[in-house]
């Protein structure tokens, strides 16, 4: 009898581990399934599409906020429709439900930026200094992660009335260099633009581009700090290599992926600067993002004003496809008037 006992035993054990193991499978296959929904949904989102990121959420609603990536779209939507109001109050609750992440502050810290470039004059600061704030906290919660502790050396440096310590701006570039040989040469072009140090951060910077020359978060930041010393060619030349290599699909640097491309070819209209380098950086978006949106209506006509017809082809099909497909009267009217000028 005890034997046969163990023997059932056994096959109830063995067969509540395969429910459990397919349990997981499915539970795995799901959450496989809804975060290829989430990328989709964000991959429209920064073409200025909010129609998929607005059904997802309705269909989410009751894990949405349970859920680390829906909660991200859901705050990126508000920012895309310009609602500072619910942006705010989705913002706060994220970073009050998610608080043992860093990645909650980084992703905020953009965020809360975005939200200060839209509001009025009185509540910029406020804005920013939230954004300021969450830097600070990002580093708190990962003291070990170079990438954060970059984020909060670079925060420290706004001093008190932004709620940071300026006393550490220093102490905290120094942690980050010795954690991270790429995130420290980020640490030191912050450094030398928070101190005017032109000197050590164009050294800094052609050593980065030298050791790091396909990494997109190296080369977007060595442009930005091109930028800011007003050197327009070497920062044109450094936005495209950095359009030549784009980041992994991560919310805000795909974002900051299409501002290296398109500011690669402002600098070629606005400036006259290298017409070749703009020019391929806006195909390349082109290739990537069609969807009939305004967005991609001005990657479209930028190129349009910098490229040769020949060269144009990308952007034709785009306008040809609003025209075709677009409910937006106002955008087709664009688009329309837009493949007028070429005649």
């Amino acid at each position: 009898m005890g034997s046969i006992r163990t023997v059932k035993r056994t096959v109830l054990l063995i067969g509540g581990l395969v429910f459990c193991i397919t349990s997981y499978a499915n539970n795995a296959e799901r959450n496989k399934g809804l975060n290829e929904q989430i990328n989709t949904a964000f991959h429209h989102l920064v073409q200025g599409d909010t129609s998929r990121a607005t059904k997802l959420l309705a269909e989410q609603e009751g894990i949405k906020d349970e859920n680390h990536q829906l909660s991200k779209l859901a705050i990126m939507l508000q920012i895309e429709l310009e609602d500072n109001d619910t942006a705010e109050r989705l913002l706060l609750r994220f970073e009050s439900r998610f608080t043992d992440n860093p990645d909650t502050f980084a992703f905020a810290a953009d965020a809360w930026r975005d939200l200060g470039h839209q509001a009025g004059i009185f509540s910029k600061f406020g804005f920013y200094k939230k954004g300021v704030q969450a830097k600070l906290r990002a580093g708190e919660v990962a003291p070990e992660n170079a990438e954060y502790v970059v984020l909060r050396a670079g925060a420290s440096a706004h001093g008190s009335s932004y709620g940071a310590d300026a006393s550490l701006h220093k102490t905290l570039t120094d942690k980050a260099i010795a954690l991270d040989k790429k995130w420290g040469y980020i640490a030191k072009l912050n450094y030398a633009q928070n101190t005017d140090d032109q000197q050590s951060g164009v050294a800094a910077a052609k050593a980065a581009v030298e050791e790091f020359n396909t990494d997109f978060v190296v080369l977007e930041r060595v442009a930005q700090y091109y930028w800011t010393i007003d050197n327009l060619a070497q920062a044109q030349h450094t936005f495209a290599q950095a359009c030549e290599n784009p980041p992994a699909q991560t919310w805000y640097r795909e974002v900051k992926w299409i501002n290296a491309c398109y500011q690669a070819a402002v600098f070629s209209h606005e400036h006259g600067l290298a017409v070749k380098l703009g020019e391929q950086a806006l195909k390349r978006l082109l290739a990537t993002y069609k969807l009939p949106t305004r967005q991609n209506v001005e990657i479209a006509g930028l190129l349009l004003d910098i490229a040769h017809l020949e060269n144009s082809q990308l952007a034709l099909q785009l306008l040809n496809q609003v025209i075709t497909h677009a409910n937006d009267k106002v955008l087709v009217k664009r688009a329309t008037r837009r493949l007028a000028m070429l005649d």
